[in-house]
């Protein structure tokens, strides 16, 4: 009788502890849903606000456009790529400072550990750069020393990009030219093509050539001649020669 009358109290106690943790719960939810409510509000004006934000920046770019076309008396639609263009700029540069190029090829692209970069819009086509930020072992060869920046969106890297062309190009390292000169002796290249790019008999003159073409497409044509020449091209192909020697020579070249 004692032991049933155990088992019932215990029954029942369990039963209203249940009874308990369940109104406890349902009170918990009732008073917890306005709270939640408040909170899918606040996220959502909080949305509103950023979007609102938003439309006012791109307003006060075409605002600071108008105004520069009238100032300057140029066609608003210039102003507005020229104000659109600035911005990139900016972004660029913060995205350089970000990612440590810096630290590689110095705050105004004069080099350091990495080559310099001024000029380098005017050397390479905007592909060739966005390739060398994304995924450098197609650009620079195998073995990079460049990272691969794989985690920047296409508009990212044109910001970088940008930001590159500001970079004013300056008279070239003597150093770097004296590279150029001997490596373009050492590969050969006088053989063809002359002492000064003046062309020879198996070889065509390479004067002005790179006023007339961007250095990925000369690069291309030390490297792997073929591309733009056909398989049954007489040039050689330097596939072994490392980025920044291919540089040199082009850079040598240059002074044709």
């Amino acid at each position: 009788m004692k032991s049933s009358l155990f088992v019932w109290r215990a029954t029942m106690l369990r039963t209203m502890g249940l009874v308990f943790v369940s109104l406890l719960f349902l009170t918990s939810m009732a008073s917890a849903q306005p709270l939640e409510e408040l909170k899918r509000q606040l996220d959502e004006t909080r949305e509103q606000i950023k979007k609102q934000q938003e439309i006012i920046e791109s307003q006060k770019t075409k605002i600071e456009a108008l105004e520069k076309a009238v100032a300057e008396r140029i066609p608003p639609a210039v102003a507005e790529r020229e104000s659109l263009l600035k911005e990139s700029i900016e972004r660029g540069k913060k995205i350089y400072a970000g990612k440590g190029c810096i630290e590689c090829h110095g705050e105004e692209g004069q080099g350091g550990k990495g080559p310099v970069l001024k000029g380098v819009t005017l050397k390479y086509g905007e592909e060739f750069l966005a390739l060398s930020v994304t995924n450098s072992a197609i650009s620079h060869g195998p073995k990079p020393l460049m990272p691969a920046f794989t985690e920047l969106q296409a508009d990212e890297v044109r910001d970088v990009v940008n930001f590159l062309a500001t970079f004013v190009p300056g008279r070239e390292n003597q150093e770097r030219l004296e590279r150029g000169k001997r490596l373009w002796n050492k590969l050969g290249c006088l053989q063809c093509h002359g002492l000064k790019g003046e062309g020879g008999v198996t070889g065509p003159a390479v004067i002005g050539i790179t006023k007339k073409y961007k250095y990925d497409w000369i690069r291309l044509c030390i490297t792997r001649p073929e591309v733009h020449h056909g398989k049954k091209t007489e040039m050689p192909a330097f596939t072994e020669v490392p980025f920044l020697d291919v540089e040199a020579v082009i850079d040598y070249m240059n002074t044709f």
